[in-house]
């Protein structure tokens, strides 16, 4: 149905961001929603199941793919009393709930807010959630914690309305590897850490996986707005087949992408520099490992399903708060990480999470 509406119009009309009153209302009085309404709460991640809108799905996007041992808790409750009692790892770190009633979207969204996690920019054509790799800032291998900046990006852009309105998305990805992050895709834009001679930290800019040039740090910030701003100007909104960030630098190239990059900042993204290229092993992220913070641990746990009953992460909670830890991370492959295990209790906590489904000794 989406397929056929003019989306340059719906966002027009009315801006997506400012639908989140409308659902509201719609949901008090029960009340189906438009054909562009639908469309536009999509910003909000939610997505009607069926043409009859009986029951909606909500897509809840994770800051850095991570969950605190509260927001885990909301996240079982929510599945519970609003949900089908099931909890789905997703695709770019997010949790999918199903078999929503539109009239209790206003208390999950509460609940959500209380727990400080929303579905803000969500999908639509927005810039999303920045991407980071699973054990940034806790593998001494990493040549930089990238964790201030990811949530410096994400301040920036997510419920930004100067970022809403884009041709289409636009995916970002930071890393504190030469390498990059493994995503099983490539994002649209990434800052990949290196050093150069002076081995100082600089950040490769990659465009569609080339790199097009270095930056200090401190530039990271106002390149990622640039770049959104060029592709918010340039990227095309007549033609829906041909209006992602992708099409928009095969149709410049790369040369006068950079060129129009350059000319749009104060400083200059320089082509040639010497990096040292000294990359190291990384850690593997399943199983038991040392953390780089002293006395801790990190498990990776190799899940057979992304599919649980709400029960499973209720004894997912027990367990680490039991062991005294307190974070897990979502990766990009729909596996799971705990990030702060106390080392003197890695042994046991890994043994009841085996217990669950979540193996950590593959």
């Amino acid at each position: 149905m989406s397929n056929k509406l003019d989306i340059e119009k719906i966002k027009k009309e009315k801006k997506g961001i400012d639908i989140l009153a409308d659902i509201y209302l719609h949901a008090v009085f029960s009340e189906k929603l438009s054909p562009e309404n639908l469309e536009r709460i999509k910003l909000y991640g939610i997505y009607a199941q069926d043409e009859k809108q009986e029951f909606f799905q909500i897509k809840i996007p994770l800051n850095m793919g991570q969950l605190n041992l509260e927001q885990i808790k909301i996240i079982s409750q929510i599945a519970k009393d609003y949900s089908d009692d099931f909890i789905n790892l997703s695709s770019e770190q997010r949790i999918l709930l199903k078999n929503i009633k539109l009239h209790n979207i206003p208390n999950i969204f509460n609940l959500l807010q209380s727990s400080d996690l929303n579905t803000s920019f969500e999908a639509g054509h927005t810039v999303r959630r920045v991407l980071t790799c699973p054990i940034n800032g806790i593998d001494e291998t990493q040549l930089f914690d990238v964790s201030d900046l990811a949530n410096r990006l994400n301040k920036t852009f997510i419920a930004n309305e100067d970022f809403y309105n884009l041709p289409n998305k636009l995916q970002i990805a930071i890393s504190g590897y030469e390498e990059g992050c493994n995503t099983e895709f490539s994002p649209d834009v990434s800052f990949n850490a290196t050093k150069n001679s002076k081995d100082v930290v600089v950040f490769a800019v990659k465009i569609l996986n080339k790199t097009i040039g270095y930056i200090s740090r401190t530039q990271v910030l106002n390149t990622a707005k640039s770049i959104a701003n060029i592709y918010k100007d340039y990227g095309d909104r007549q033609n829906s087949e041909k209006n992602s960030f992708e099409d928009l630098v095969n149709n410049w190239g790369l040369n006068k992408f950079y060129d129009i990059l350059n000319a749009s900042i104060n400083y200059k993204i320089e082509r040639n520099i010497f990096t040292k290229n000294d990359i190291k092993p990384k850690k593997p992220r399943l199983g038991i490992n040392a953390s780089k913070i002293e006395g801790e641990s990190y498990v990776g746990c190799k899940l057979e399903n992304t599919t649980f009953k709400s029960s499973v992460f209720d004894s997912l909670h027990l367990i680490l708060e039991k062991h005294d830890a307190s974070k897990i991370k979502i990766t990009h492959k729909e596996n799971i990480i705990i990030l702060d295990v106390p080392s003197k209790n890695v042994d046991n906590l890994a043994k009841e999470l085996h217990e669950i489904g979540f193996n950590p000794f593959k």
